[in-house]
């Protein structure tokens, strides 16, 4: 007697492709979400580093009853005896006590004697081939959102800057409107904030410059800088001179006002986490969030950085008070055509309120401006 055979089971060929169909839409749904929920949790280590550095911030104004200067401060002179560069040690060079890096900032005063600056890697004091203090990747000075890689020699960089103010100026003029100024001329306190310590701006994360083409348009917006030949250091300054090279894709163009572009590795924004130049450790509240980088003869010194980020719509910052706010790119800045009023011998001495809406309010620490920051 002939047994019949069973059936055999199993997925025909459209069924399988079916099957596949639906499990590539489901991962096409999720990576999205798994992508957001990443982002969200570096947004969220990113405030956590400006908080600290905040409160490193008032842990040294407990100790010395002012902010350390954003350059020229006058500890370093006395240490180094005025030597090379002194000038050139950052706020952040000052605050490695209170994140936990003492050791750190006392490797700082011998490495300097023996010759080194704020853009060695190398201690040569102690071996050609030590890396210095400033070879250090410290995780804190880090925004994990901004994953650019350092060349293994250089030295290592920062995301996050100190605030200049509203008024646009270079590295080491005396005048200052920020929270943080030439120590030589000034430093800021507690009592000095007329504003209101939670109006007012303490840092903001910049993103850190990288390499770029030799094309101009490949110049990426956030972490370079143009210099302009349009826009005076010393006198009168439109914040929309800057603003005009900006070119397709959020890149720097080559327009008319553009002289000449630079974002190279030495020169971006961030990096040098030690140095206190505009560029590497500074920013101001005239361009908005994620704008261009202008400079006029020098794209360190001279720099006008905005603060800028990666993620999506705006940057955080940290307020005078401690709090940590995200700032939208598109808050009020005024009106951006308007030149800063001229004044006796120098137009860096305005002491008005800031010409530049909410944001600029929000960098004076006593402009006295009637609207309360965002």
């Amino acid at each position: 007697m002939m047994q019949r055979s069973l059936p055999r089971r199993g997925f025909t060929l459209v069924e399988l492709l079916v099957v596949i169909a639906i499990i590539g839409v489901m991962v096409g749904l999720l990576l999205p979400a798994v992508q957001a929920a990443r982002e969200a949790a570096r947004r969220m280590q990113c405030s956590n580093n400006l908080k600290q550095l905040a409160l490193a911030v008032h842990n040294h104004h407990d100790t010395y009853k002012r902010f350390p200067a954003s350059n020229n401060d006058p500890r370093w002179q006395s240490k180094l005896n005025g030597g090379f560069v002194w000038d050139r040690l950052g706020f952040l060079t000052h605050l490695l006590p209170y994140i936990e890096q003492q050791a750190l900032y006392e490797r700082i005063e011998p490495f300097h004697r023996g010759g080194g600056v704020p853009w060695s890697f190398w201690d040569t004091s102690v071996d050609p081939r030590v890396p210095g203090p400033f070879a250090t990747n410290i995780e804190t000075f880090r925004c994990p959102s901004d994953t650019v890689q350092i060349a293994p020699e250089d030295p290592r960089p920062t995301s996050y800057h100190c605030n200049r103010g509203d008024i646009y100026m270079n590295s080491h003029d005396w005048e200052w409107r920020g929270a943080f100024a030439n120590g030589l001329q000034g430093q800021c306190d507690f009592g000095k904030i007329k504003d209101g310590t939670s109006n007012t701006v303490m840092l903001a994360e910049v993103v850190i410059g990288r390499q770029a083409g030799t094309d101009p348009a490949s110049h990426p917006i956030k972490g370079g800088v143009a210099r302009t030949v349009a826009i005076n250091v010393g006198g009168q300054f439109s914040p929309a001179v800057c603003l005009a090279v900006r070119g397709p894709n959020n890149t720097l163009a080559n327009a008319p006002a553009v002289q000449e572009n630079w974002n190279n590795g030495g020169w971006g924004a961030g990096r040098r986490w030690a140095d206190s130049l505009n560029l590497f450790s500074g920013f101001f509240t005239i361009i908005p969030p994620n704008g261009p980088n202008c400079a006029h003869d020098n794209a360190e010194d001279g720099a006008q950085t905005p603060p800028s980020s990666y993620h999506s719509g705006g940057v955080n910052v940290a307020m005078c008070d401690g709090g940590v706010r995200f700032v939208s790119e598109s808050i009020d800045t005024g009106d951006l055509t308007r030149s800063m009023p001229a004044q006796p011998g120098n137009s860096r001495t305005y002491q008005g309120p800031s010409l530049w809406g909410v944001w600029g309010a929000m960098g004076s620490v006593a402009g006295g401006e009637s609207v309360q920051a965002q």
